[in-house]
C-alpha cells in the first residue's frame, strides 16, 4: 500500500503497537513486531521492531536507504503526533551520553546497550503513560546496507537511570 493510504495505515498499526505495548509484557512476544532479529527485551524494558525495511546491498543502494530512512521518519512522526494528542506532547529521550560512553568502552544501562548493539542511535521521543512507564518511537539502522527499522520501547520506573 503506497501513498495517503498506505502511510495513514502504517502509523495506525504503528499506534496500536505502541497502545498494546503500553499495557503488555517486557517479554515477547509483543503485538505488532515485525521482527525478533531486530527487537530486545530486558528486565525492565523492550525495544520493538514495528517496521523493517528492506536490505541495501549493492551499488547505488546509498539513495534508496537514504530514501527509506526519510520515509520512516515520517512514518515516525505521524505516530509522536498521534500520540502527542493521545497522551499531551513528548519528551525526547537522548542517546548521546550513553553513545559516546559506549564508543568508549564505558559502562551504559541494560536499555541503551540493547539499543547500541541494534544499531539504534539518535533521540527518541517519549510519553509517561502511568504506573511509572513510559513508551516512545525512534528510527534506526545498523549501517547503510542494513535495513531501516521504525521501533518502539517500553521502559518502566528504573529502566533509565
Amino acid at each position: 500500500m503506497s501513498g495517503a493510504p498506505g502511510f495513514a495505515a502504517r502509523v495506525n498499526a504503528a499506534l496500536a503497537a505502541v497502545e498494546a505495548l503500553r499495557t503488555g509484557s517486557t517479554a515477547p512476544p509483543w503485538a505488532g513486531c515485525a521482527d525478533a532479529t531486530r527487537s530486545a527485551p530486558g528486565e525492565d524494558f523492550a525495544v520493538v521492531a514495528l517496521r523493517v525495511s528492506e536490505d541495501f546491498y549493492g551499488p547505488g543502494d546509498g539513495g534508496a536507504s537514504e530514501a527509506a530512512y526519510e520515509e520512516f521518519e515520517s512514518e515516525r512522526w505521524g505516530v509522536v503526533l498521534a500520540l502527542d494528542e493521545r497522551w499531551g506532547p513528548h519528551r525526547v529521550l537522548s542517546t548521546d551520553a550513553y553513545a559516546e560512553r559506549d564508543v568508549e568502552g564505558g559502562s551504559v544501562p541494560p536499555f541503551f546497550e540493547a539499543l547500541f548493539e541494534l544499531g539504534y542511535y539518535g533521540d527518541l521521543q517519549i510519553w509517561d503513560v502511568g504506573d511509572g512507564r513510559r513508551v516512545g518511537v525512534g528510527v534506526g539502522q545498523m549501517d547503510r546496507e542494513e535495513p531501516v527499522v521504525l521501533f518502539a520501547v517500553l521502559l518502566t520506573s528504573s529502566a533509565v537511570t
